[in-house]
């Protein structure tokens, strides 16, 4: 297995994680959304930032416009998605995001003029399809609102994933530099969390419930700074497409790790149901179908003559 693909990978593996944990704490504990996003954050680039102490470390990336914007796109998207696994679940969740696919191919297109490979659009219009069907499965009051949160979040996502491809700093594989990058970019995120909620309500709320503090910290440890980590590594191995197109294992990896809290008590039920591990099947073998069609065009592709 190639280092870029076991990156990728591991990466999806720590999200699926991540999002069946912060759906179970959530609903178990009825806590604050913003204040869990927000802590998990802070702590997780806390942590990062004091493993990379001693290794060179240096203030730049805090200083670069490029890391406050992905910040401000990585707030937005977190707080959408958060939103959303409180509604359903993480194999819903994941499945309807496979919508980050074509989203991005066409922000690639518009933005950087990056016209998508011959067939690709075949891969692309599997998923278009499936997001229909699992628009008719939802419950009729949830459709909208999951929809429409899911399609702000692929943007999001597709700015903050183009954003960190060209980002200065994520051209490194050295731990320490990496560590430093990471745990900038959930500083800068948590920062852009604390302005925002300030501008919007004028108080942060109770950031020091007990619960709140030690949930979101073993979290933000454990499991979203890993898992940034891992995600701007992938990034740059992989590039922003590929990376996005990735994110189609998420509810396959999601779907198990849900059904084992489940077993465990840890939610009280789930939402499976067998024709949404269907869709997100066909949704990942279209997801291939991009792939399969982008690597065949960059194969083809001969280098032009000196």
């Amino acid at each position: 297995m190639s280092r870029t693909v076991a990156v990728t990978v591991f990466a999806m593996l720590l999200w699926a994680l991540l999002s069946v944990a912060s759906r179970a704490v959530l609903l178990r504990y009825g806590l604050d959304p913003w204040a869990f996003s927000f802590l998990q954050t802070c702590t997780g680039g806390l942590a990062l930032i004091a493993l990379s102490l001693g290794q060179g470390h240096t203030m730049a990336s805090f200083t670069r416009g490029a890391t406050w914007v992905m910040g401000a796109f990585r707030v937005t998207s977190a707080a959408l998605y958060t939103t959303v696994l409180g509604w359903v679940s993480v194999l819903e969740a994941g499945t309807i995001a496979a919508m980050n696919t074509p989203v991005i191919a066409v922000v690639t297109w518009l933005l950087l003029r990056k016209r998508p490979a011959p067939f690709e659009w075949i891969g692309h219009g599997i998923i278009l399809i499936c997001l229909a069907a699992m628009y008719q499965g939802l419950e009729p009051d949830l459709r909208l609102p999951v929809y429409g949160l899911l399609i702000l979040n692929a943007i999001c996502l597709s700015g903050m994933t183009l954003i960190a491809e060209r980002h200065p700093d994520n051209s490194s594989d050295a731990p320490g530099a990496r560590l430093r990058f990471t745990g900038t970019v959930l500083l800068v995120t948590a920062a852009v969390f604390l302005v925002l909620r300030l501008v919007q309500t004028g108080s942060v709320g109770d950031i020091f419930d007990p619960t709140l503090l030690v949930a979101s910290t073993l979290i933000g440890v454990l499991l979203r700074a890993p898992g940034m980590y891992f995600s701007l590594w992938s990034i740059r191995l992989a590039g922003a497409q590929s990376y996005t197109a990735a994110i189609t294992l998420l509810p396959l990896f999601g779907m198990v790790i849900e059904s084992f809290a489940v077993r465990a008590g840890l939610l009280e039920q789930s939402r499976f149901q067998l024709n949404t591990l269907i869709i997100a099947l066909v949704v990942v073998v279209g997801t291939l179908g991009v792939l399969g069609a982008r690597g065949r065009h960059l194969r083809t592709k001969k280098p032009a003559e000196p």
